[in-house]
């Protein structure tokens, strides 16, 4: 193609070949194949074992114990520099809890994130714990202080009651109807026994039964995220 009164054909342009059928009087139609152009190779499992084999196991060993390092040396530092017993008791308390927490909810299936989310918004709720503290255990609040309690109580139970409503909600939808009947409801015997036997402790004196009321709340609580991690126990 060109200007004004000249032109030009590029018969080694591809599109403008395949397009010309007659040129001066010669036939070039059809035109020929067009060879298409080469595909680079895949890399083979050889390649990926090369690559893989070109880490550095020295660094990568390095920054794995000086990480270690930082770790136990802070744990040494707060030990000579702990206040009280009661601390090293937290601090071990929350490393334990960070743990078993951070692997629980590692092993949840991506499909139930949003179900988690609402059983953690559920859980985030043990603030009524706090608000049924301080509200001192009268019938009625007597003071600014005991009236925000009560109010924050209030506000927690909601959280609580609609963290796993909206839980229960989001499980369903992965429900299929050829899935047998759910029978949850026998999960109440279990919790009818503990109940009855924490309160009757609890009305007895019976000041170590508090410790182990915890305990069993954690341990729950584990298992209940835990059961996230498939959605056929989900």
């Amino acid at each position: 193609m060109g200007k004004d009164n000249t032109h030009q054909v590029d018969l080694e342009d591809e599109v403008v070949r395949g397009s010309i059928i007659l040129n001066q009087g010669e036939m070039m139609w059809p035109p020929p194949a067009v060879e298409p152009s080469p595909v680079a190779a895949k890399p083979t499992a050889g390649a990926a074992l090369v690559k893989a084999k070109e880490k550095e196991p020295f660094k990568d060993t390095m920054a794995s114990s000086l990480t270690y390092t930082a770790g136990l040396g802070t744990l040494v530092v707060l030990g000579a520099t702990a206040p009280d017993p009661a601390f090293t008791t937290m601090c071990t308390t929350f490393a334990l809890a960070g743990i078993c927490g951070y692997h629980t909810v590692w092993g949840v299936t991506p499909a139930l994130h949003s179900p988690l989310m609402s059983v953690t918004n559920a859980i985030s709720g043990i603030t009524a714990v706090g608000g049924l503290l301080v509200m001192g255990g009268g019938y009625l609040p007597t003071n600014a202080v005991q009236t925000l309690a009560a109010a924050a109580a209030f506000v927690s139970f909601i959280n609580i009651f609609g963290g796993f409503v909206i839980t229960q909600r989001m499980l369903d939808m992965f429900k299929r109807p050829t899935d047998p009947k759910e029978h949850n409801y026998l999960y109440g015997l279990p919790a009818a026994v503990f109940l009855g036997g924490y309160g009757y402790a609890a009305s007895q004196n019976m000041a170590d039964i508090h410790q182990m009321a915890y305990l069993a709340s954690s341990l729950c609580c584990l298992g209940a995220l835990g059961g996230l991690s498939s959605q056929a126990t989900a």
